[in-house]
């Protein structure tokens, strides 16, 4: 197995990565020395195992979807990992030993299958994965509290908007945000945004708007 001893970030956000005891052919080489490219595939091995606080998220969120579908945890499991088996090429995945990478993935694939269908997550559910920036965003877009889970909820944000400002016409791309509830938003302001990120240990949770928020923040769903 290769390591990779030195690596440079580019402006743009690519590396340069210097790989040492590559195998290339002499047409390989014929192609390098006058200046063709050549299509190289980088592999990155995840060697860390899964976590115990993965596992609670997997089996949360299955527990969820069983409380909401009455389908067996088990064959949800086992459907959620064949779809990523099939999507990604894997070997059969096992819960006991798979990877943090593939653990993370199989996360945001339940994940988007609930805020989908609109399975209910228990307070539990959410509150582990507060943390978890793939839900943290999916509950922005579908408006859904991050605290309660209530639908319809609002688009807060973290430092208020100056009054007099038109919320459709400024530019939020930036600005952070969480959607809470009518109920959860006025405790927000009332408390102040430093005392309701301990009391629901927010801090750090909060997402910068993006062109598909900035759109829904102008009036544009």
């Amino acid at each position: 197995m290769q390591k990779i001893p030195q690596y440079i970030k580019n402006e743009d956000g690519s590396y340069n990565v210097v790989v040492p005891d590559v195998q290339l052919n002499e047409m390989d080489q014929l192609m390098i020395d006058n200046g063709y490219p050549l299509e190289v595939e980088l592999n990155i091995v995840d060697g860390r195992r899964i976590t115990i606080k993965q596992r609670k998220k997997i089996f949360a969120l299955l527990n969820d979807i069983y409380i909401h579908t009455g389908q067996p945890q088990g064959d949800l499991r086992q459907m959620f990992q064949f779809y990523l088996e099939m999507m990604k090429g894997y070997e059969p995945i096992s819960l006991s030993d798979t990877t943090v990478t593939k653990a993370k993935e199989l996360i945001e694939i339940i994940l988007e299958w609930t805020f989908l269908h609109d399975v209910p997550l228990n307070f539990k559910t959410t509150d582990l994965l507060k943390e978890d920036g793939k839900f943290i965003y999916l509950t922005v877009i579908n408006r859904k509290c991050i605290i309660c889970g209530k639908p319809n909820s609002d688009l807060a944000h973290r430092q208020a908007v100056g009054s007099g400002r038109n919320r459709k016409t400024i530019n939020h791309i930036g600005a952070e945000i969480l959607a809470l509830c009518r109920q959860h938003h006025n405790e927000q302001h009332q408390i102040g945004v430093d005392a309701f990120d301990d009391k629901y240990h927010l801090k750090g949770a909060w997402i910068k708007a993006d062109e598909k928020l900035n759109e829904m923040l102008r009036g544009g769903k």
